[in-house]
């Protein structure tokens, strides 16, 4: 993968050794991961779940996370790319290895959770667009999952 010239990033299966860099990065977005709660599982599935990180030289820019509810779908658990290597691909990188993956391993949805267009978030609005972007549509807002003042919206992609 090539995001803008003469940026060459690889693509990587995700692994525990990973994590420090991982939290490093969601840490560095707070308006994105600002509850320490929920920091703590992103360092559990860094260390335990699938997934891939994005490589700049030995640089760790980026990172997404996967779960297998069921066969037939896969999900996006955590996903960031380091402040300043936002917008250069990446994460279309990472979202596109994600689904290949979940696709030759029969799957037939990728879905992700997010905050609701109802949520006034700018940063978050950023997030819906870039899902929309890579092929992911709006399937249904679950207001209560993570209580009334962070509805919750499910988005999926078909593989």
């Amino acid at each position: 993968m090539n995001a803008n010239a003469g940026n060459a990033v690889r693509i990587a299966p995700l692994s525990p050794p990973h994590a420090d860099r991982i939290d490093a990065i969601a840490r560095s977005l707070p308006a994105w991961f600002g509850i320490e709660e929920g920091l703590q599982d992103l360092r559990r599935c860094a260390e335990t779940q699938p997934g891939f990180v994005a490589l700049h030289g030995n640089h760790l820019t980026g990172f997404v996370t996967l779960a297998q509810p069921f066969p037939e779908t896969w999900e996006i658990t955590w996903m960031a790319v380091a402040p300043d290597r936002r917008r250069q691909g990446i994460g279309h990188a990472l979202i596109d290895t994600a689904a290949s993956k979940a696709r030759n391993a029969g799957a037939q949805l990728l879905h992700a959770k997010t905050l609701a267009d109802s949520h006034p978030s700018p940063e978050y609005a950023q997030t819906r667009t870039f899902y929309r972007a890579v092929g992911f549509e709006r399937l249904i807002v679950l207001p209560d999952l993570w209580g009334p003042e962070n509805p919750c919206l499910l988005m999926v992609r078909p593989l």
